[in-house]
């Protein structure tokens, strides 16, 4: 699978407030500059991070951007999901769809459905627990690594 650069964005844009935490708002070219992020893409990928309920916004002259809750609760599949969509990589593994008669019509001699439910179930178990705070926390780790070693 591969990911839109709307999705690694947002997952940069999600770093930078995340490192940021309770700290106050930040400017969307705030995070823009420091992320190296195009200022064409920054104001669309906020307004669908807001708009998901993982960030709040606001406007003005004293407006900005924060993390609508703890970076710990704020999964990068919840983020992967809200700008690419369902990660089943077939319709008959997808748990969004309840009824799999609707989406496959040989689904009781199908021998690919179980390829397919193993590469969902490992790509699921690869970034299900990985949380913003999670890269948070590895970035720092690696700016002070690489502080002692230079």
């Amino acid at each position: 699978m591969k990911l839109s650069s709307k999705t690694e964005y947002a997952i940069l844009a999600l770093l930078e407030l995340g490192q940021r935490y309770d700290k106050g708002l930040v400017l969307s070219r705030e995070i823009a500059s420091s992320r190296d992020i195009p200022e064409s893409f920054i104001e669309r990928i906020l307004l669908t991070l807001k708009n998901g309920g993982v960030i709040v916004s606001v406007r003005g002259a004293n407006g900005g951007h924060c993390l609508a809750r703890d970076p710990g609760e704020v999964s990068v599949r919840e983020i992967i999901e809200l700008f690419e969509g369902s990660l089943a990589p077939m319709d008959c593994v997808n748990e969004r769809i309840s009824s799999l008669s609707a989406c496959c019509s040989i689904e009781a001699s199908c021998v690919l459905k179980d390829l397919w439910q193993k590469m969902y179930d490992s790509m699921l178990a690869s970034i299900e627990n990985i949380t913003i705070k999670n890269l948070v926390t590895q970035e720092r780790s690696q700016k002070e690594g690489s502080m002692y070693h230079t």
